[in-house]
């Protein structure tokens, strides 16, 4: 592991030294507990039993904004516990077909699609939508009233079934291999199901609208029962601490469905997307607590990660200014974290602190707005965040 780690920052430090600036140490990758452990050393508890185990399971959910809805981040994560802590593979859990809304995704399952379709964000609700959705953990929806509409799946591994939420005039059809099935209202979750006769990886939405017809997808769940670490991302574009919390009825519900061992909460780029005088840290601190509420509510001993907010410059007036929110951001994510007994991943500190973004862009890590990352940026991130969570549990 201390190998792996020294690799990825060699990496690192190769790359920024281009960009005259000075890497941290690689130790730095850590989690920080400002408060107790207790919940770390249950979490790594459950980690070490799915290596020894092959009936056991744990959950990890990561929610954010854009930097999850890319993928490349919670992929490279995903893909780490697998290849390099050669943990077994769980299930994927929630996806969403994101072409049909229009919008990016980080193409570790592919989605076709045929017909019109119109998206709508719950970061950015989508008013001229004949029916208004009614979001989910995915935060996303998806509508169509075009009678030649469908949609198609090809997933990593196979499930012998399909939770397909949201809301429809009729239940669609799915085609799963070689079965052609009518799904039937789904009586856990707003939506439909489908169990298959045989395991498919291979799927075929198909709304078979007439005239005067709507269907509407808010999220897939695949159904596959699978044991080992099941890696759930949730990401949407603009997200912030109030989007699942005020916008999204059926999050509540749906978060059933996860009941995370550990939460890895991303959110806070967005909510301080504005000058230092309107950020309220106690007001953004409330907001966790009332999504932070509805994960205890299903965990009680799930641990949470905060992950501080990247360096970053925001819009203003139609250009690009420099977020100078960073640092307070950064301390009520520590006082969260005292206050839950959970534990921080100081990206912002990583990075360099304040103004170190540039430098980043420079070296290739960063996209030119320097908010978002590069797919190299964001998956360093992904192995340095596993590399943290790995020390913790493993040595």
């Amino acid at each position: 592991m201390k190998r792996l780690v020294s690799i990825f920052f060699s990496l690192l430090c190769g790359v920024l030294a281009n960009a005259q600036f000075t890497p941290v140490p690689a130790d730095s990758s850590v989690l920080r507990f400002p408060g107790g452990k207790e919940r770390m050393e249950r979490f790594a508890s459950r980690l070490r039993a799915c290596k020894e185990s092959p009936d056991s399971s744990i959950t990890i959910w990561h929610i954010g904004g854009s930097h999850v809805q890319a993928g490349w981040f919670t992929s490279r994560i995903r893909h780490n516990f697998d290849s390099l802590g050669h943990y077994p593979t769980g299930g994927r859990g929630f996806i969403f077909p994101y072409p049909l809304a229009q919008t990016n995704f980080d193409k570790s399952f592919r989605v076709g699609y045929t017909g019109e379709w119109t998206g709508s964000l719950s970061s950015r609700p989508n008013r001229k939508m004949p029916v208004q959705p009614g979001f989910g953990v995915m935060g996303i929806a998806a509508y169509t009233a075009d009678t030649t509409a469908s949609f198609s799946l090809r997933l990593s591994c196979g499930c012998s079934g399909i939770h397909i939420l949201g809301s429809a005039s009729d239940a669609p059809y799915v085609i799963a291999g070689a079965d052609t099935l009518h799904c039937v209202r789904d009586t856990v979750f707003n939506g439909f199901v489908a169990d298959f006769p045989a395991e498919a990886d291979s799927i075929l939405v198909e709304p078979r609208l007439k005239e005067g017809q709507y269907f509407m997808v808010t999220g897939i769940l695949p159904e596959d029962g699978r044991k080992g670490v099941h890696y759930v991302s949730t990401g949407v574009n603009g997200a912030r601490t109030t989007t699942w919390i005020e916008r999204c009825p059926e999050f509540k519900r749906e978060m059933t469905a996860i009941k995370p061992d550990l939460a890895i909460l991303g959110l806070g780029i967005n909510d301080s997307a504005c000058p230092a005088s309107d950020f309220k840290p106690e007001r953004f601190k409330d907001n966790y607590r009332r999504l932070i509420s509805l994960i205890l509510e299903q965990s009680p001993d799930c641990l949470l990660v905060f992950i501080t907010n990247n360096d970053s410059w925001r819009w203003s007036r139609r250009r690009m200014v420099h977020n100078d929110n960073g640092s307070s951001v950064k301390d009520a994510m520590f006082e969260l974290a005292k206050e839950y007994d959970g534990a921080v991943w100081d990206l912002f500190s990583l990075m360099g602190g304040n103004l170190s973004a540039e430098a980043w862009r420079e070296a290739g890590l960063m996209k030119k707005d320097r908010l978002h990352f590069t797919r190299e940026g964001y998956e360093m991130l992904g192995d340095l965040l596993y590399g943290a969570l790995i020390r913790e549990c493993e040595e």
